[in-house]
């Protein structure tokens, strides 16, 4: 089954989605979805790690409802607990791999021309095209870790991607460390590239042992069917 223009398999996402939603209010979470990225940059500044990765910077991109999102969540103090955002990209005409090699120059190279943007990217990028949504900015307090609440608010954005856009893949890059113990697999993930972008000379801030994590449409539906099952347990 896949999600298409009928509404096929929205019943199965729409009922994971309330059972996230569910168990992430259990926990004294408020939730907020929005496209205000103005928003989204104040509330960065309120975290502890004050991090806004440049895919969803205003200084880059101008992010609106049709093509991107993001979801907060505050504890019963209004304090920020937990960030996360997602994008669109319709990639007809080139691979995600070239993709890359595009924007990462545009978002890196450029700005800091001490950085060198390689060519051998993963593998599995240069095959992947049409819809494809980018998953980053997730950051969760250090309170709050450990708990279950960053699988729970990871899959709640990975199935919200797959209700708004129904996408060919939803894709991540990750820190190796947090792949190769199983991060990734439990959140929803479902194939792995031991590589993301190539650098040669890499930013200062930017990790260069990521690897491209990526699913399928089905996948994220298998997930929600999971979910689900789970739910009803």
């Amino acid at each position: 089954m896949i999600v298409d223009q009928t509404g096929e398999g929205t019943l199965e996402i729409s009922s994971a989605i309330s059972i996230l939603q569910a168990k992430i209010k259990g926990a004294g979470l408020r939730l907020k979805e929005s496209s205000d990225f103005t928003l989204f940059e104040d509330t960065i500044r309120a975290t502890e790690d004050r991090y806004l990765m440049e895919d969803f910077s205003s200084r880059f991109f101008d992010l609106h409802g049709a093509m991107a999102f993001w979801i907060g969540a505050w504890d019963e103090n209004g304090e920020p607990v937990s960030v996360q955002a997602a994008k669109v990209e319709d990639l007809k005409d080139r691979s995600l791999g070239e993709f890359w090699r595009q924007q990462q120059r545009r978002m890196f190279v450029d700005p800091a021309p001490n950085a060198e943007l390689g060519e051998e990217h993963a593998h599995d990028a240069f095959y992947m095209r049409g819809k494809i949504v980018y998953h980053g900015n997730l950051w969760l307090r250090r309170d709050a870790r450990g708990k279950g609440l960053a699988e729970a608010l990871t899959q709640l954005g990975f199935l919200v991607s797959l209700l708004k856009w129904s996408p060919d893949y939803l894709y991540g890059l990750m820190a190796a460390r947090n792949a190769m113990k199983g991060f990734g697999i439990r959140v929803g993930y479902r194939r792995y590239v031991p590589r993301g972008t190539h650098w040669v000379v890499p930013p200062a801030h930017i990790r260069p042992d990521d690897w491209l994590v990526y699913s399928t449409r089905s996948d994220l539906i298998g997930l929600a069917r999971t979910i689900v099952a789970e739910g009803l347990e």
